[in-house]
Formats: C-alpha cells, sequence, structure tokens
C-alpha cells in the first residue's frame, strides 16, 4: 500500500500504476467505470479523478471523450513501479541525501543546457518566493522550497528524473524539519541558491552542477550527516 504520508489522490494513483504493472489492468484495457472503481478503490469519485490525472500525468492511461480512460502502451511503467517502491521503503535521512547528492548536482547541470526561457524564469521566481519567505521565517517556507528544487529536476526534460521528485520532496522535507531548528542553515541555504540561480541564469552548466553539488554537501555538514 502506498505510503501513508501521501496525498490521497497520490496514494491512489501509486495504488493503479501498481496494479498497472503487476498486470491486473493490461495496455490497451479500459478501466472499469469510474463508479465501479471508485467504490473498489474506497474513495470518492473527485478522489479517483484527480488519481486518474496524475496518472494521466505519468503517461499511463489515456481519457477517450465519450468512450472511458484506457491504460497506454507506455513503456516506463517498471521503472515508475520502481520508483514507486523506493519512494515508499522506509529510509534514513542520510540515505535521502545521499540520493540527493547523486542526482540533484546533475539535474542542474541538463537542467542548465535545457531549460527554455520560460522554465528558468520559474525557477527563479520559487527561489525569490523561497528567500523571501526563509527571511521572515515564513513556516510555509518548505512547500516553495520543494517548488524551487522541483522546477529544477523537471527543466532536465528527463521522465525518470521526473518520476524522482517524490524522493526529492521527501529528503527535502526532513531537512525543513531540521532547518527550523538552526537558523544558520537557513542562511547557507540562501547563499547556496543564490549561487546555482547565478549559474543558471549564465547558463553555466559546470558551475549549477558544482553549486548544486556543495548546497547539498553544505547541508549534510550542517545536519551532521555522515558524508562517507
Amino acid at each position: 500500500m502506498p505510503h501513508a504520508g501521501n496525498a490521497l489522490p497520490v496514494r491512489i494513483a501509486d495504488l493503479l500504476t501498481e496494479m498497472i504493472a503487476k498486470h491486473r489492468f493490461q495496455p490497451g484495457d479500459k478501466l472499469p467505470n469510474e463508479l465501479d472503481l471508485a467504490d473498489e478503490l474506497r474513495v470518492s469519485r473527485t478522489t479517483l479523478r484527480e488519481a486518474l490525472r496524475i496518472l494521466s500525468t505519468r503517461g499511463l492511461v489515456e481519457a477517450r471523450r465519450g468512450i472511458g480512460t484506457f491504460v497506454t502502451e507506455s513503456k516506463s511503467i517498471h521503472a515508475d513501479y520502481d520508483v514507486l517502491k523506493i519512494r515508499n521503503t522506509n529510509v534514513n535521512t542520510k540515505e535521502l541525501y545521499e540520493m540527493r547528492l547523486m542526482f540533484e548536482p546533475q539535474a542542474a547541470y541538463y537542467a542548465c543546457l535545457r531549460a527554455s526561457d520560460e522554465e528558468l524564469a520559474t525557477i527563479f521566481r520559487y527561489g525569490e518566493q523561497d528567500e523571501q519567505m526563509i527571511l521572515r521565517r515564513d513556516p510555509l517556507w518548505g512547500e516553495i522550497e520543494q517548488k524551487f528544487h522541483n522546477s529544477i529536476a523537471s527543466a532536465t526534460h528527463n521522465q525518470f528524473i521526473t518520476a524522482l521528485l517524490p524522493v526529492f520532496n521527501r529528503a527535502i522535507h526532513e531537512g525543513i524539519i531540521l532547518a527550523n531548528e538552526s537558523p544558520e542553515v537557513s542562511e547557507m541555504t540562501l547563499r547556496d541558491h543564490r549561487l546555482v540561480m547565478d549559474y543558471l541564469r549564465d547558463r553555466n552548466p559546470e558551475g549549477a552542477k558544482t553549486a548544486m553539488y556543495l548546497h547539498i554537501i553544505n547541508t549534510m555538514r550542517a545536519f551532521r550527516i555522515p558524508l562517507d
């Protein structure tokens, strides 16, 4: 069963992903009608519709007007399911940050190369919002922090990096809890984010990669997470 901490539509989308991966529903199959499927999953039709929208963005289902919702011929279903299992595994903060260290610097590198001007503008907007919220100690700054990192990952245009966003968010959430107890971490975050954005603005992929690497290393050190 999906991780209890996820919002209900995401949990239902994860459950349907698992059902497709395990061949309960085959590529090309029409899903049961909305009422029956909602009843089987014990959720409201509104929750089911939102879950199906999530599956549609993952490329796993396709809604055909007036006909129904069908499972696509997605080649990434097993990769999606593997990511799902990873993100629902009980892991500690050290492992989550090691995962970030492996992927996020490279994500910054490819985002620098591939992001459209509009995507860069989105990254900078979230970065500026994050900065303002940190400066005024807004308790909701973690939500914007996630959006900042997510927008960089999304700008890689790599579906597997995008699929890892829930794992990134889980690590960021753990970090927010620790950062709220340490003002110096907030100041470090401001400095590191500005450096990442400067390199992105200059379209310097190696610089963006190094800046993101240092950001995560600095965070791990601040949280006393071993770097071995």
